[in-house]
């Protein structure tokens, strides 16, 4: 009998910024049609990882890399975050959140949605993204999906009649922080994981004014019936496994029906190299290195695609994890054996949160 694949709770273990311009906005806004023809345009595109004991140039076809995870971040002082739980009302529905925020104002601030079934607080326990932030001098928000997941998919469910319920919040938030908390408009950063993952790249894709960049680990850009022609570019870092179990790293065109445990059926999504190229959409061929096997007993390699969008947008980061599961990269504790293999190769935590702080 064959295994059905769904979107299981995440990290549940055994256990002076610059302010971006109108024109900004405006092109980013340019960015939403462009993505989401993409998502319906793309077609897969796949390299064979090496096998092992193969060096990984060969297989590339290049020179071996002498390369680092990710650029040098900046130097900002450490920070103590202060705890400041927090809620809105959006159309009528309350929603909550807690806030790890610096002292200071106007501070950049990093929106990080759990995957389904899970919570901000299992996040952060598995992650550990409030302590780089910290080290990073900003902020970290966990808001909480409602039904304990997000509408990551753009056609209605029993569960959300409306489709768009989700990006209202995110964007609502993104301005309350701002207004409430003192939050820099113009760095706010989103991030997801798993359904998380899948909910922030298509909010980047339909609110990228709101945004400065979108990070997801295990997640895909969810497939979209049909959108206007656009330009534009978003800051973009993914991190996927070969061997998720749950979502393929090819992608989920036709997802099985929703088990009894999460009601709604799994979104539609493109595959993660397909993602990518929608938000480098127009950069051509990306960048590919083998990054260094720091653990050898972990079974994983990290192979990085690096992406130069046009002047108004901005780089696009895929990490592909060879052998890697539906897991988040040097995650604390233990995953359940059913997500498959953990990466310690790279530390996604602080590879996304130095991408963030690096960004002008």
């Amino acid at each position: 009998m064959t295994a059905v694949r769904r979107d299981p709770p995440f990290g549940v273990t055994a256990t002076g910024p610059r302010r971006r311009s109108r024109r900004t906005g405006q092109a980013r806004l340019r960015t939403v049609g462009a993505l989401v023809v993409a998502v319906t345009l793309l077609a897969g595109c796949q390299e064979s990882a090496p096998s092992a004991g193969q060096d990984p140039a060969s297989a590339a076809g290049s020179a071996a890399p002498a390369a680092s995870p990710g650029p040098s971040p900046r130097r900002v002082s450490p920070v103590a975050l202060t705890r400041a739980d927090g809620e809105l009302s959006i159309g009528g529905v309350r929603r909550t959140y807690r806030l790890f925020r610096p002292p200071q104002e106007r501070y950049p601030v990093v929106v990080a949605l759990h995957g389904k079934q899970s919570s901000g607080a299992e996040m952060e326990r598995a992650t550990g993204l409030r302590s780089w932030a910290a080290r990073r001098g900003m902020a970290v928000v966990y808001p909480e999906g409602r039904h304990g997941a997000w509408g990551d998919g753009w056609r209605p469910t029993r569960l959300r009649p409306d489709p768009d319920a989700d990006v209202a919040f995110l964007t609502a938030l993104a301005g309350h922080l701002a207004d409430r908390h003192g939050a820099d408009p113009g760095r706010i950063f989103l991030l997801g994981v798993s359904n998380g993952g899948n909910m922030a790249l298509r909010a980047a894709v339909q609110a990228p004014d709101r945004f400065h960049a979108v990070a997801s680990v295990a997640g895909q850009l969810p497939v979209a019936p049909s959108a206007p022609a656009a330009r534009g570019g978003i800051p973009t870092l993914l991190i996927y496994g070969t061997d998720d179990p749950l979502r393929p790293y090819s992608g989920l065109a036709t997802p099985p029906p929703a088990a009894a445990r999460f009601e709604e059926p799994p979104t539609p999504t493109i595959g993660a190299e397909e993602t990518a190229r929608a938000f480098a959409a127009g950069a051509g061929d990306g960048v590919r290195e083998w990054l260094p096997d720091v653990d050898q007993r972990d079974g994983t390699r990290v192979r990085r695609t690096s992406w130069r969008a046009r002047p108004e947008g901005g780089p696009v980061l895929l990490y592909t994890v060879r052998g890697g599961g539906h897991t988040w990269p040097a995650s604390r504790g233990d995953q359940p054996r059913a997500l498959g293999a953990t990466s310690q190769d790279i530390d996604a935590s602080d590879l996304i949160t130095r991408f963030f702080a690096d960004l002008p």
